[in-house]
């Protein structure tokens, strides 16, 4: 039987772990305030602390050290509900155990619990930089953000999972801001952006073979005593594979023309839009190199997944480019709000800068925006060339639409929103063909489409699609 003091000032979250407690076999103490809870483990050095951040007085974080001098090297388990990559990464740097957001279920703290009781004692920690510019206060990017701090303290390979603009390489430069490697290079490895015919050497590197200023230490050589970063991993050929696996099994590199290996320890972090473990099912990624960056996996949800945070990060791109606070008007944020943003992030930074240039200093309304981005990434381009074709065969659509469908199901992240993805993909096309039908006139082709004309008008201006003017008395 152990003993855990809870100090939080939620009667109800208090209440709900004492019982918990109780029901494992432990004996339990609570507490509204740090304060109190700092004369509580004094009198009774409790074996575990579970501890909020916000509170009453002192907040959990400023007190932990204090906790530290009476714990004795008991763990802490910090609990939010106001997280972001700052706390989180302060909590765990500050010795924290483990960082639980809340909501939390029964069954996710008592495995904390029960982790934390069994662990060994917690040893002072150094303290390590921040990571400014990622925002979020919905519980995907608070998982995000928990997760980043906790592998930024380890050397374990990191694999970011994302759509295109979704901020993995933000979050792959937060994980080496927040390690050990924070004072080493931070070097990217982008595969594409390499001329295909000098890309080994400019990966691995040449010897000083043919006089002095024409040796090349390569990417590999300038990431040692830093971080790798390989920017959409999966474009890399299945040969530059083997030979990647190679140097990060055995940390050392042979730069071509000479048979003397250079040092190669870094931290590997690699990136991905694409489904890598279905691409290493089929043989198209090396399934050693795909296990070995899979060690610690990070998935950094898409913007339609978290509507909440559209605003936070709006407001932020607006006084970062505009230099001063913006207004929005209410119709702007509903605008905003209801984009499905294929082009995450990126693309919400681009239309924010995008609307500055046209408000001119006045509130930003929904004229300003440009209009939503299509969704580009989703296809092959053999399958952008037939969907953006002018086929008139029947059965050759069928067929397009059918690929379509199976590379929306082939993609993990559009589980639950599958529907409304083929939708966004076909609907244009459908629009166009009602419109030019009916001379572009809105209000006959809303009654041929069964829609109210104001939503066919906001769909049409979605899709910059062209409607003559002044029909609304038809």
């Amino acid at each position: 039987m152990s003993r855990v003091l809870v100090v939080d000032d939620e009667p109800s979250i208090s209440w709900g772990l004492s019982r918990l407690m109780r029901t494992m076999g432990h004996e339990v103490d609570v507490a509204p305030s740090a304060e109190e809870g700092l004369c509580l483990a004094a009198a009774n050095r409790p074996d575990l602390l579970i501890l909020d951040v916000r509170l009453p007085g002192m907040d959990g974080l400023s007190a932990m050290e204090s906790f530290g001098r009476s714990l004795a090297g008991a763990p802490i388990v910090v609990i939010t509900a106001f997280g972001d990559l700052a706390t989180a990464v302060d909590a765990i740097h500050k010795g924290a155990f483990e960082y639980v957001v809340k909501p939390f279920d029964v069954t996710e703290i008592r495995a904390v619990i029960e982790r934390a009781l069994r662990s060994e004692p917690a040893s002072s920690a150094e303290p390590l930089g921040l990571m400014p510019g990622m925002l979020g206060r919905t519980a995907p990017m608070q998982n995000v953000f928990k997760r980043i701090a906790l592998v930024a303290r380890s050397n374990a390979p990191v694999l970011l999972c994302g759509e295109s603009g979704s901020g993995k390489e933000l979050a792959a430069t937060a994980i080496h801001n927040n390690s050990a490697q924070q004072t080493g290079p931070f070097v990217t490895l982008s595969y594409g952006a390499l001329n295909p015919e000098t890309a080994e050497q400019e990966i691995f590197g040449v010897a000083d073979i043919t006089g002095p200023g024409r040796a090349n230490t390569g990417l590999l050589i300038q990431a040692n005593g830093g971080t790798l970063f390989i920017d959409e991993v999966a474009d890399l050929p299945l040969p530059l594979q083997q030979k990647l696996s190679h140097v990060f099994e055995h940390r050392e590199v042979l730069p071509a023309g000479t048979d003397v290996a250079a040092p190669a320890r870094f931290r590997v972090i690699a990136a991905t839009r694409h489904n890598l473990a279905q691409r290493a099912a089929d043989g198209a990624f090396r399934r050693d190199l795909f296990l070995k960056l899979r060690t610690f996996e990070i998935i950094l949800p898409p913007l339609r997944e978290r509507k909440e945070d559209i605003m936070l990060l709006a407001r932020q791109f607006a006084a970062q480019i505009g230099g001063q606070d913006v207004s929005f008007g209410e119709a702007t944020i509903v605008d905003l709000e209801s984009r499905p943003w294929h082009g995450n992030v990126r693309e919400l930074r681009g239309a924010i800068e995008h609307a500055l240039v046209l408000a001119r200093r006045g509130p930003l309304m929904p004229e300003h925006l440009p209009p939503a981005l299509p969704n580009l990434w989703q296809l092959s381009d053999e399958d952008k060339d037939v969907a953006t074709s002018n086929n008139n065969h029947v059965s050759d659509g069928i067929e397009t639409l059918a690929r379509l469908a199976q590379t929306l199901l082939a993609d993990p992240t559009t589980a639950g929103t599958l529907y409304e993805r083929f939708l966004q993909e076909v609907e244009p096309a459908l629009l166009s063909t009602v419109m030019a039908k009916y001379g572009n006139r809105c209000a006959p082709a809303a009654r041929a489409l069964g829609l109210h004309r104001t939503t066919l008008k906001k769909k049409l201006t979605q899709y910059e699609i062209e409607e003559v003017a002044g029909n609304e008395g038809e």
